[in-house]
């Protein structure tokens, strides 16, 4: 076990990701290929991936190295990290200056294949999780949600014992940040960053994965988003979907390609209707999705009645 020492500069600081970077992922979900693991829930996702030869090289590589952290160094020193993740879900490439070893190559293709096409449906779940952990630490502190992160994490103020081999790590002023992982399920939360490389300290832990919506992340266009659709209608629901974090109006026309005025108008609909929660501090509104809001947002209404 690792040792995480808090002073409380840097415990006020301890913050929840909207997910783990698409990089890491991707190696999370390599292992769990090369594992055999992760029970029926991720057999339609194995079966999609097929036989490939870069898919079956890289897959050979990892039972032999360690995709965490060992895969993990090689890209990073290269410089493909959160960064270089595009938009639309794919891996940007690295410098075309520097040339890419064949692990990284394959790597970018596992990505294009494994990870890219149910990213969207993915990053929902995620953000889901990180709303979920949001409401522990309002109504019972940032205590309670370290101590419920996964049942090999013991919180005893102020410690935090996490898995995992390596120096003890003490944070002065930066925080904690947190990170849910799809791919990481049935394993150990892993602790990254804190090193000589400068990155931030980082505890990425699995997300729980209920079977009765996972076959829903394995498909391009998912049930549960065309009824959102009929139910709401598009814009709206990109409205919804864009505040799994907290927005201002602004940023929610910015990120659905709407006007203010217009973001506005469907902010106020989804008050109304209980979807979504804003805050006004002097001439700015946050709004945030609420419980409803993101059981509606992932198709688990059913689990409500």
């Amino acid at each position: 076990m690792r040792r995480i020492y808090f002073t409380p500069e840097s415990l006020s600081q301890t913050r929840v990701l909207p997910q783990v970077d698409q990089v890491r992922e991707s190696l999370f979900a390599l292992e769990e290929l090369s594992l055999g693991g992760g029970g029926p829930v991720f057999k339609p996702w194995r079966k999609k991936l097929g036989n490939s030869g870069n898919i079956r090289a890289l897959v050979r590589l990892a039972q032999v190295v360690r995709p965490i952290p060992d895969i993990d160094q090689v890209v990073r020193r290269l410089g493909l990290d959160a960064r270089s993740t595009t938009e639309d879900g794919g891996v940007a490439d690295i410098s075309e200056s520097r040339e890419k070893p064949q692990v990284v190559q394959d790597l970018e293709e596992f990505h294009r294949i494994a990870i890219a096409p149910y990213w969207k449906a993915i990053s929902k779940r995620l953000h889901a999780d990180r709303t979920a952990r949001g409401q522990i630490m309002l109504s019972d502190g940032v205590g309670k949600l370290l101590s419920t992160l996964h049942p090999a994490i013991r919180w005893d103020a102020p410690i935090l014992e996490v898995p995992g081999n390596g120096d003890d790590l003490k944070l002065e002023s930066g925080g904690l940040a947190l990170a849910p992982s799809l791919f990481l399920a049935g394993r150990p939360p892993v602790l990254s960053g804190g090193g000589s490389d400068g990155c931030p300290v980082t505890l990425i832990y699995p997300t729980r994965v209920n079977p009765e919506w996972a076959d829903s992340l394995w498909e391009a266009k998912g049930g549960a988003e065309h009824a959102l659709h009929a139910l709401v209608g598009r814009t709206r629901a990109s409205v919804l979907e864009a505040l799994t974090s907290s927005c201002t109006t602004t940023e929610v026309g910015e990120s659905v390609g709407i006007s203010s005025a217009a973001a506005s108008q469907h902010t106020s609909v989804l008050r109304t209707a209980g979807l979504i929660t804003t805050l006004r501090t002097f001439n700015k509104v946050q709004h945030t999705i609420t419980p409803l809001g993101v059981a509606l947002l992932n198709g688990d209404m059913a689990d409500r009645s």
